[in-house]
């Protein structure tokens, strides 16, 4: 059974160091020698609200401090300048109020190796995240997406991974971006999931939703779980996203929600229905069409 953590407080910071540190045993046992890589959000490096906030990683950091003194790299494929969304949301000041030594990677500069995508596309992926000498943090957000209805861990990790002239290619249609976030998760998927949901997004998401107030984190070494868990707060059925039914149908983690150990808060007490985006009825165009072969039939509704 997969074990995700459920905090519900009045500080993100706070929340986030509470959520990991009901795993710490765990999370010290998985990382070993590895050396951490931090994973935000940065589909805007402007807007903040569609942004992993500054103050989740500060959560993150807070709960690494208590035994880890190795290096830290903190890596974005921004959809824009990296860099500049790193000065723009704060990130800088990290280096100053840790001990850590603390690296910035754009991902869209790193070295990179070619995987195959739908139609048999190639596309340039980071050779960092591919590493798996590197312990992997996805600090993602509680978001709705206007092509896959959810954007969580696995996604972050994903499509941060792409390098930027990539990342259209993966966008193929409504049904192939489902299935190709299945096929990037299977290169490689976080090694930790720390999703922030003090404020999620609603609606028109990745970038122009509304913020909505839940004042929760979750957190998993089990990333899909995670997700699951993520989809239950904002009032999402699981077996309309594709990406995440396809990572459950290809083994890649728990999806079932009674196979999964929700420590800490109260999933009832955490529940809030997410507006989604205006463009559903289009994005739920995948169920149309059996998933590739091999994955078999997905559970649509009754």
């Amino acid at each position: 059974m997969s074990k995700v953590t459920l905090i519900k407080g009045d500080s993100r910071r706070k929340n986030i160091f509470e959520s990991l540190k009901l795993l710490e045993k765990e999370i010290k046992e998985k990382i070993g020698e590895r050396v951490i890589l931090i994973k935000p959000n940065f589909v805007s490096v402007n807007i903040q609200k569609a942004a992993t906030e500054v103050d989740q990683v500060r959560g993150i950091l807070d709960f690494l401090a208590r035994f880890y003194q190795g290096k830290i790299i903190i890596a974005e494929g921004a959809c824009g300048n990296t860099f500049e969304g790193f000065k723009n949301f704060g990130y800088f000041e990290l280096k100053k109020e840790y001990g850590f030594k603390i690296e910035f990677l754009d991902l869209n500069r790193d070295n990179f190796e070619e995987v195959l995508i739908s139609n048999q596309e190639k596309i340039r992926f980071s050779k960092t995240i591919l590493d798996p000498s590197f312990f992997i943090i996805s600090a993602a957000k509680l978001k709705t997406h206007d092509t896959v209805i959810a954007t969580l861990s696995l996604k972050n990790l994903a499509m941060g991974a792409v390098l930027r002239r990539d990342k259209g290619r993966v966008h193929q249609g409504i049904k192939e971006i489902n299935h190709n976030l299945y096929l990037l998760a299977k290169k490689r998927r976080p090694d930790l999931a720390s999703i922030d949901g003090f404020y999620g997004m609603e609606g028109e998401g990745p970038v122009i939703g509304d913020m909505v107030e839940c004042g929760v984190a979750v957190a998993s070494l089990d990333p899909l779980a995670a997700d699951r868990v993520g989809l239950e707060i904002m009032g999402i059925n699981s077996q309309d996203v594709g990406y995440l039914l396809y990572c459950h149908m290809g083994k890649l983690g728990e999806y079932d929600l009674k196979k999964i150990e929700v420590v800490g808060a109260v999933l009832e007490d955490c529940r809030r229905k997410f507006k989604l985006h205006s463009r559903i009825r289009e994005i739920l165009l995948w169920k149309e069409e059996h998933p590739p072969k091999g994955l078999g039939k997905p559970i649509l509704y009754e």
